[in-house]
């Protein structure tokens, strides 16, 4: 399913203890911000009480930026291994933007009216809770954020900064049906989406160079990748500055009846495969070791897609330039995957130039081969 963090912020007495029940339930591995500090707390000798750990929390965050406490659950979240968690006790907006940093994380913030706290905090006797109302209601404006420092909680903050706010004004199982809800919909889109590969990627990316190609017969889009960096790409179209198929109104090939694979020095375009090579020469960069992703398709909206593979005079340039690997588009929607030094190989087995899989399906009409 891929990684799952799910943050946690609201007041105390809001509910989210129980949305933690829930997703343990479902896995997930609990961890919270007050962790963070206790341990802190430990560190500098500090008691374990509310308010000090308060103090301990602020002064954490003063010292080491307002998201250190999600920094150090990141680091611990990371050192797991373990792909769902579920974070408890964000009260800074500088902590949701430190767990953003992570990977599939969301945050949800749990809603409760002052007054309704007030009333669940004193049913739920706790020894660690406040036992007045006024007193209740102070830490509750003190974790809200009134009055407080930018590096002091500020739960209120959070709570506009959250992927989806759950009120918890009713009973229970009202609580965990919305939450339940909004938990499948996340899961179900985490289950559904899958990762492209880096070829399907880079060969999603020569499909878009392939849209300004100028050829009247084929789009062809080629783009070269070297140290997982795109360093070149390159269309088939006319030369820079002069009239392309496009703008002449008809290809000139076509119009000759030369068929496909024969007599290229007659086609206004050059090859995307060459372009890439040549902009990658202007630019002043290095080829070698890199890879040559192509995409191919004839022209037209809705046209079928075709085997983009190099001609023999671009596998020549492609040996030359050296690149790696080649990178095909299948008519059927695959790819097929060559490597430079297995063309040279092939080559020097054959030791012949006359056949298909250097020249293409019109080879067998070359004249001398009849």
């Amino acid at each position: 399913m891929g990684k799952i963090i799910i943050g946690l912020t609201g007041s105390m007495g809001c509910g989210k203890g129980e949305i933690v029940k829930i997703l343990e339930k479902e896995g997930f591995k609990y961890i919270t911000l007050s962790m963070m500090v206790r341990e802190e707390a430990r560190n500098r000798g500090v008691e374990e009480e509310r308010e000090k750990l308060m103090e301990v929390g602020n002064s954490m965050r003063s010292e080491g930026g307002a998201g250190v406490l999600a920094g150090r659950a990141l680091e611990k979240i990371g050192d797991s291994g373990y792909e769902l968690w579920v974070v408890d006790g964000i009260r800074n907006p500088a902590e949701i933007d430190e767990l953003r940093n992570g990977e599939g994380v969301n945050i949800v913030g749990v809603h409760t009216e002052k007054e309704m706290l007030v009333e669940r905090i004193l049913g739920r006797g706790r020894e660690s809770d406040a036992t007045e109302r006024d007193e209740i209601l102070r830490k509750i404006e003190r974790e809200w954020g009134e009055g407080e420092s930018e590096d002091g909680q500020q739960v209120g903050k959070c709570m506009k900064m959250t992927d989806i706010v759950v009120e918890n004004e009713g009973t229970l199982e009202e609580l965990k049906e919305k939450f339940v809800n909004y938990y499948n919909s996340i899961r179900d889109k985490k289950m559904e989406y899958t990762r492209p590969t880096k070829d399907e990627y880079y060969l999603s990316l020569a499909k878009s160079v392939s849209s300004r190609g100028t050829c009247t017969k084929v789009e062809i889009g080629a783009v070269i990748i070297r140290d997982d960096q795109v360093v070149a790409t390159g269309y088939c179209g006319a030369p820079r500055g002069t009239k392309s198929s496009h703008e002449h109104g008809f290809c000139l090939r076509k119009k000759l009846g030369i068929p496909s694979g024969h007599r290229y020095e007659m086609c206004r375009s050059v090859h995307a495969e060459q372009n890439a090579i040549i902009n990658a020469a202007r630019a002043g960069t290095s080829l070698m070791g890199g890879d040559m992703y192509i995409y191919g398709k004839k022209w037209g909206e809705g046209a079928d897609a075709i085997d983009a593979f190099p001609c023999f005079i671009c596998k020549k340039m492609l040996i030359n330039c050296g690149l790696n690997r080649v990178i095909c588009s299948l008519a059927d929607g695959g790819s097929k995957v060559f490597t430079v030094e297995g063309w040279i190989e092939d080559w020097q087995e054959k030791d012949i130039i006359d056949d298909e899989y250097q020249y293409g399906d019109g080879y067998k009409d070359l004249p001398g081969l009849k």
